[in-house]
């Protein structure tokens, strides 16, 4: 009984794949902008982001790349039935890759982290990329062990059968790093949520400078000698796009410090390249230090 709402979302879901994205885009933006106005609290944590990121802008220009965002938001959403059930030619008629040879060129050779920060459509180019080569992921589990089921299937069906795997948060990366270095499939990792202090470094993120940031990514190259491909996935006009950069050379540094502000500089690139398609209302700054936690958003 509990997952009968879940069933319905999905179901709704699956109606929502079988609709042409130019209409779902027009339906996306226009729920957007109506939540731009309703959801004041979420708002404001995009508006406080901004500010602490862009403090020379004006604060038109803010509201103007937070309502933006929410039809982004709603668009992205509304196309997550993809994930579920876009037969893999739907996948990739819709689905551009752009900079695939970046991976081909050591594909198998070494192992290879997928440096993919939160942008709206991450997980929809993740399912595309798995048309292309299996690869290994982190889940978290739901509330609903029956959600948390059919998204595990959703990721796996196209890899299950090359040797893709999941693993839950609680896993650790052990059990990734030993199969990263016995296969070389590439590992899908999301570095850019603040997690608080535990395994963090305070580092730079645009203008903010104390800004909470996994130290996991130098630790892992130094763990699997693996290559860095930066990856994120655009909307552009009626298709998306998955952009693979080439693999970064000469990292990690030795200085963890160092090493966590060249992956947040990098990451500032990417995002500008559609800085509406970022998650911005996450609390990217809920840890701060010598203050309580979430107090940037107090008020």
């Amino acid at each position: 009984m509990k997952d009968i709402p879940i069933k319905l979302g999905l179901g709704i879901l699956r109606i929502l794949s079988w609709i042409p994205l130019p209409i779902l885009n027009k339906i996306g933006s226009g729920l957007g902008i109506a939540c731009y106005h309703i959801l004041r609290s979420r708002r404001n944590v995009g508006l406080i982001n901004l500010r602490l990121c862009f403090p020379d802008w004006s604060e038109e220009q803010r509201h103007e790349l937070i309502k933006q965002h929410f039809k982004e938001l709603f668009i992205s959403g509304l196309a997550y039935g993809l994930i579920f059930y876009a037969s893999a030619d739907k996948l990739r008629r819709l689905i551009d890759i752009r900079g695939l040879e970046n991976y081909n060129n050591i594909r198998g050779k070494e192992p290879v982290i997928l440096l993919a920060p939160h942008f709206l459509a991450l997980d929809i180019g993740a399912n595309r990329l798995t048309l292309e080569t299996p690869g290994y992921s982190v889940y978290s589990a739901q509330r609903s062990q029956y959600l948390t089921e059919r998204i595990k299937e959703a990721r796996l069906r196209f890899i299950k059968d090359g040797g893709g795997e999941i693993f839950s948060r609680q896993e650790g990366l052990r059990t990734i790093v030993r199969k990263m270095k016995q296969t070389m499939i590439p590992f899908y990792y999301l570095p850019d949520q603040d997690m608080d202090e535990k395994n963090s470094v305070y580092v730079p993120f645009f203008a903010h400078p104390t800004c909470a940031t996994l130290e996991t990514l130098p630790k892992l190259v130094q763990l699997t000698n693996a290559k860095i491909i930066p990856m994120a996935t655009y909307r552009e006009g009626n298709k998306y796009v998955v952009e693979l950069s080439p693999a970064w050379e000469n990292y990690p540094t030795g200085d963890v410090i160092n090493d966590v502000t060249i992956m947040n500089r990098y990451i500032e690139t990417m995002i500008m390249k559609q800085p509406t398609q970022y998650l911005w209302l996450h609390k990217r700054f809920k840890t701060q230090p010598n203050k309580p936690r979430g107090a940037l958003y107090k008020n």
